[in-house]
């Protein structure tokens, strides 16, 4: 709860640093990919468009990092999460960059995938008690990336398992 509503009052600078989002992405899927070696699951870095986005690292990290760990947990067996950036550019003219996690495991029903950034909300089939959750951390990962001006939406996989959750943040220009 404290993280949810300290994030809540951390608004990145106008002058803020840029974040050049590969070795991000990398340090993040090194990580995860460590901690689940042995239960036959991982990380795998797909396409990686070199952009940068304006922001606070850390806040941008932990939300990334949450999306993929909870990828990481529920994907099945033998599988591996799926990270990637790749360039989009609105009807605008306006450039962000979209960093997709994909994993393998059950998916979500679609009428409950809104409710997976609600604070304290779980999927009915999520909630034993360990998975060591309590349904605030991907509420915690919606907020900073709406903070730094992004969004984050979830749907389900095409071939009907997995889940891919889309995160757009505004790229900054050098």
């Amino acid at each position: 709860l404290l993280t949810l509503t300290r994030s809540a009052t951390i608004l990145p600078a106008a002058d803020a640093p840029l974040i050049p989002l590969v070795p991000l992405l990398q340090e993040i899927a090194e990580d995860v990919d460590f901690e689940h070696q042995e239960k036959g699951t991982g990380v795998t870095l797909l396409t990686l468009a070199p952009l940068s986005v304006a922001g606070s690292r850390q806040l941008l990290r932990e939300a990334i990092e949450n999306i993929v760990r909870n990828g990481a947990y529920y994907t099945t067996p033998g599988t591996r999460v799926e990270i990637g950036v790749s360039p989009r550019t609105d009807t605008g003219g306006r450039r962000s960059a979209v960093i997709t996690v994909r994993d393998y495991g059950p998916g979500v029903a679609e009428e409950k995938l809104p409710l997976l950034t609600e604070p304290f909300y779980r999927v009915a089939e999520a909630r034993e008690r360990n998975s060591g959750g309590v349904g605030l951390g991907l509420a915690i990962a919606r907020q900073a990336i709406v903070q730094h001006g992004g969004t984050l939406r979830f749907t389900n996989a095409d071939e009907g398992s997995g889940l891919i959750a889309e995160i757009e943040l505004p790229v900054a220009e050098a």
